[in-house]
């Protein structure tokens, strides 16, 4: 029995260990055929992983590419087209063939760009798996709104805007003004820089500037216009201590109408009308403020007088606006002149949320302007007045043989054909004058009668000689950069200054109101871009312009 058992369970066990006998012989190849398919998945999922960075690295340079270009578009600063702008630089990204769409939404004061994009990464290992392309979709939006606005108004004052055409700026300009600060957060600035022949500063401001030259006459206290040398048009703010010559008052403009031989009071007092720098202390410039009633009473009181300098309107405008402008207004807020809020203004040109707006208005065209030269601004003159009205004058060389020693002409004695003598004519022939300065001579005197009866008739003796040396004087009193009609200098002065202006970011609004086509052109390439000009015609058109303008100021952010 025992026998039989031992004989049935190696039976058994004979019968199952066959399989694991040929699983022992069979085991090598078991193992190779499970590493092959270990390696195969390991491949497989380095190669899924190397088309994913491709594919991700693509999805980074398109979403890039799309952010830079939907901002740059998005920029109210700039005044192209913006799909075109997105398209040209998603171009010189390389990006160009994988933009889908641009969607532009212009708000008020605001713009949103939305840039789409697509590119299908085909696969190099994900194919084994049944993925062929990976489509990668892109998409950015940048919007810009105002959160700080600064606006200077440069708004011409000139003799023409007498009337109702300065009744029409008024109001149009305190529209704009009620408008654009009707729902202010102490964000928005707006100064204002009214201009004719000149641009008057203001006592107060013309301080913080180095003004040569000063009259320091009472009479011309008001008078504080500076003749700007034209390399100042050469860049956008004006430097504190760059010397600049103030503004002489005097009649350098007007001309005789007759030159006669003997002695005449004809001409001889200077017209106030024709002067380069009226003197005001309401046509001054305006430093930035949010108070809607008090910019209203300051544009309530402009007056209309005198030339036309569009030049030198929009260089002062646009210098309000310059970062170096900016110890000046810190100076203001300290005095509690400036509202708080507008300390370290102007801001960086580069400061994101911010935007500044120049306003150009103008009804006429630069009027060739007439300037002192600098020998006859200041200083004694050799012209002696005496207490009876009559002027003398002193001529240390140059005289006729017939004046002998005598230096002193006086053009009234002698029945009024004048005479040389030996002292200055007081009130009687032994009384003296009093000797003057220039300025105190221009406040009396014509320019062109000084030189024709101080001058010409003392030191000429035939029609020739006498012509000869009036021209000569009168040109070395003053000089004119072109005429009533045409001012290439001041022109090309105005065109450099709004250039330099643009380029650096600031908007340029240009209104032209009833003025002639030179001056309609000046304005128009001084503006930002066609669609930033107003030519306006009546009353209803100007203040159209000005309400077109305001309702594109806002607030400002930049969000993408």
């Amino acid at each position: 029995m025992v026998m039989g058992l031992t004989i049935m369970r190696k039976s058994v066990l004979s019968l199952v260990g066959r399989p694991f006998q040929r699983f022992h012989r069979n085991e090598d190849g078991s193992l190779l055929v499970f590493g092959l398919f270990l390696f195969a998945t390991f491949f497989l999922m380095s190669g899924m992983a190397v088309d994913l960075m491709r594919t991700e690295n693509r999805r980074t340079a398109l979403s890039q590419s799309l952010d830079r270009c939907a901002l740059n578009a998005a920029a109210l600063r700039q005044t192209l087209d913006p799909a075109t702008v997105v398209r040209d630089c998603v171009d010189r990204d390389g990006m160009l063939p994988f933009l889908t769409d641009v969607i532009v939404t212009n708000g008020t004061g605001q713009r949103s760009v939305e840039v789409k994009g697509h590119i299908p990464v085909e696969t190099m290992f994900m194919g084994a798996s049944g993925v062929d392309v990976i489509d990668v979709n892109a998409r950015s939006v940048a919007e810009q709104r105002a959160t700080n606005i600064e606006v200077v108004l440069v708004l011409d004052v000139s003799g023409s805007m007498d009337g109702s055409k300065l009744s029409s700026l008024k109001s149009s300009a305190k529209n704009f003004v009620s408008t654009v600060l009707a729902n202010d957060n102490n964000k928005i600035s707006i100064g204002v820089v009214p201009y004719n022949g000149q641009v008057n500063l203001g006592a107060s401001l013309a301080t913080k500037f180095n003004i040569t030259h000063v009259p320091g006459l009472p009479a011309t206290a008001n008078v504080n216009c500076v003749d700007m040398p034209p390399a100042m048009y050469g860049y956008t703010g004006i430097a504190r201590t760059t010397p600049m010559p103030a503004t002489g008052w005097a009649d350098a403009f007007s001309t005789l109408s007759s030159f006669p031989t003997s002695h005449s009071t004809t001409g001889r007092a200077p017209t106030a009308g024709n002067v380069w720098c009226p003197p005001s202390t309401v046509n001054i410039v305006r430093m930035p403020d949010d108070n809607i009633a008090a910019l209203h009473s300051y544009i309530d009181k402009l007056v209309a007088i005198g030339a036309t300098s569009t030049n030198a309107g929009m260089k002062w405008g646009g210098a309000m606006l310059d970062p170096q402008f900016r110890s000046i207004i810190n100076e203001y807020v300290d005095a509690g002149v400036v509202p708080v809020e507008f300390k370290d203004r102007p801001f960086d040109y580069s400061k994101r949320d911010a935007l500044k707006i120049v306003v150009l208005m103008t009804d006429g065209e630069n009027f060739g302007d007439v300037r002192l030269n600098d020998n006859y601004r200041t200083g004694l003159s050799p012209i002696y007045k005496g207490s009876d009205g009559n002027f003398s004058i002193r001529h240390t060389s140059g005289r006729p043989s017939g004046a002998g020693t005598n230096e002193y002409w006086v053009p009234h004695r002698n029945s009024n054909a004048g005479e040389w003598r030996a002292t200055s004519w007081g009130n009687s022939t032994s009384t003296q004058g009093t000797q003057l300065t220039w300025q105190q001579a221009w406040q009396e005197l014509n320019v062109s009668w000084t030189a024709w009866h101080l001058y010409a008739r003392a030191l000429g003796t035939t029609s020739t000689t006498r012509t000869n040396t009036y021209n000569t004087w009168f040109n070395n009193f003053r000089s004119q950069r072109g005429t009533s009609t045409s001012a290439p200098e001041m022109d090309a002065e105005l065109q450099q200054i709004c250039n330099l202006t643009k380029t650096q970011g600031v908007l340029v609004y240009g209104i032209a109101f009833s003025a002639p086509t030179r001056g309609i052109n000046a304005v128009k390439g001084c503006s930002s871009s066609e669609g930033h000009f107003f030519n306006s015609t009546n009353t209803n058109q100007l203040n159209a312009a000005f309400q077109a303008i305001a309702t594109n100021i806002t607030q400002l952010r930049l969000v993408n």
